[in-house]
């Protein structure tokens, strides 16, 4: 069968309203142009663990995609991408095996070097994850310090964070530098 072959068989099935056909994904060179002086670049992160304790289950997997955006949200390209595998010490439970269709096998004897995460994440202005909260928890937790060291986070007080973009707050109340931003 040729191409446009496919296309039409594609065309057909999906306008029957019995089927919905969905393409493989295309990388594609620049999903945005124009609006590149202010480039900025940004990493989505993915983890995949054992479990979803942080204290007591171990980072399998890492994955990482640098891109370009701007301060306006659009992305012009995908740039490098960081995979690798983690051998955990432990079996990978079957449930988790299900869910990310990693096992023992792929992940034994591998290890993921400190030193490449840090390095990777170096200039990168934002790290973006769809599970936040799981993903940073796994990543600062295996990777205790290089990482966020580059990146010039060295603490994760808020605080200091706050300080190392250019601003300060009172106390856990943001209201105040709110209101103090308004007012001056």
């Amino acid at each position: 069968m040729q191409h446009e072959d496919i296309e039409n068989l594609a065309t057909i099935l999906n306008n029957s309203g019995h089927y919905r056909v969905t393409k493989k994904y295309q990388r594609l060179e620049y999903y945005n142009t124009g609006g590149e002086d202010d480039k900025m670049i940004a990493v989505f992160l993915d983890i995949e663990a054992t479990g979803l304790s942080y204290t007591q289950d171990k980072l399998i997997e890492l994955g990482m995609v640098k891109f370009e955006y701007n301060r306006h949200g659009s992305i012009f390209r995908l740039l490098d991408d960081f995979s690798g595998y983690q051998d955990p010490g432990i079996p990978i439970p079957e449930y988790i095996t299900k869910l990310s269709g990693i096992n023992d096998d792929m992940v034994r004897g591998h290890k993921i070097e400190e030193n490449s995460v840090a390095d990777y994440l170096q200039g990168v202005d934002l790290i973006i994850a769809h599970n936040a909260q799981f993903d940073r928890t796994f990543l600062e937790t295996t990777f205790p310090s290089k990482a966020w060291d580059k990146v010039g986070i060295s603490s994760r007080k808020l605080e200091y964070i706050a300080y190392k973009f250019g601003f300060f707050h009172e106390g856990h109340s943001i209201c105040n530098y709110q209101i103090q931003t308004i007012c001056s």
